[in-house]
């Protein structure tokens, strides 16, 4: 399946500019003003809106207002472009949920730039029916400041952001984040007021959590880890109380193999990272769906910049 992008503008060029670089990757749909836009949505699916400001008619604001008074078109993502940004006019479009900016000469100035943003922009957006709106708010968050991050390029400075991000919101009592290199597991960040023993750290490898993600490569989900086949650091939890855990595995696939792909994670992709995460509170299934959606998918964000950290 392709994604679709609806480019809204009135200026005939930015059609072209955008068909050219995003043409490929990207089912494009074209509306040359907010009322053309509005019936293309009414009518046709859509992952992601590229929008001008300064159109004749309803401006891009308008209908941004539009747009965040329907309950699932709301959801949809929006990147605005435009010439000549204002402060006023930025924070009046994030107020109504636009998700960032593109300056139009960036298409030419900046081509992979703009096609990274907005890869990196239909490959966050994970919904989940039924979410707890707090929850799905903090999810936003967390996917404002991944990609804040990401755009700046450090895999480091983005894995700790993003775990620190994580591990608040789920209120974890810990949250760890290992990398793969020849098949052995090394913890990169660990996030507890208490961590596990340099012993059970370096057991991890002996460990079926490992053991599952490794070989089956698809996330897991175990309340009550004492009484069943899935969980690690055993004494620690014990001794803690800490009974649920979720696993996340990471793999060598960037974003745009995934979207190629269909959010699905290509066969021929190896594991790179893993993600753990333990807390006294039971998960929820609401809560295990969106994690682990959402870390395979943001998951091909953290490959590219590993790899380019390399």
């Amino acid at each position: 399946m392709s994604h679709t992008i609806l480019v809204i503008d009135d200026d005939e060029p930015i059609h072209i500019m955008a068909k050219s670089l995003l043409g490929k990757e990207f089912q494009l749909v074209n509306a040359r003003d907010s009322q053309e836009a509005i019936n293309i949505l009414s009518e046709t699916p859509v992952n992601l809106i590229l929008s001008d400001i300064h159109m004749p008619g309803l401006s891009g604001l308008e209908l941004l207002e539009s747009i965040r008074d329907d309950e699932e078109k709301s959801k949809i993502p929006v990147l605005i472009m435009t010439n000549l940004p204002t402060v006023e006019k930025e924070q009046k479009a994030l107020d109504l949920g636009a998700v960032d900016f593109i300056k139009k000469e960036r298409f030419n100035t900046d081509r992979e730039g703009v096609l990274e943003l907005v890869r990196m922009k239909i490959l966050t957006d994970v919904n989940i029916k039924g979410l707890d709106e707090d929850l799905e708010k903090s999810k936003n968050v967390l996917v404002m400041k991944l990609m804040e991050s990401a755009i700046k390029g450090s895999f480091s400075d983005t894995v700790e952001t993003f775990c620190s991000y994580l591990s608040d919101i789920l209120k974890s009592d810990l949250l760890s984040f290992f990398i793969i290199d020849n098949e052995i597991p090394s913890p990169l960040i660990i996030k507890a007021n208490e961590k596990p023993s340099e012993e059970e750290l370096n057991s991890f490898k002996q460990s079926n959590s490992f053991e599952h993600l490794s070989s089956k490569k698809e996330a897991y989900l175990s309340n009550h880890i004492y009484n069943e086949e899935l969980g690690c650091f055993l004494d620690f939890s014990t001794k803690n109380e800490i009974p649920a855990e979720i696993g996340v595995p990471l793999f060598s696939a960037n974003e745009k193999a995934m979207l190629m792909n269909n959010l699905n994670v290509p066969t021929e992709s190896k594991l790179f990272g893993l993600l753990i995460v333990k807390r006294s509170k039971l998960f929820s299934s609401k809560e295990f769906e969106l994690i682990s959606r959402l870390i395979t998918q943001t998951g091909a964000i953290l490959w590219r910049l590993y790899q380019k950290d390399k």
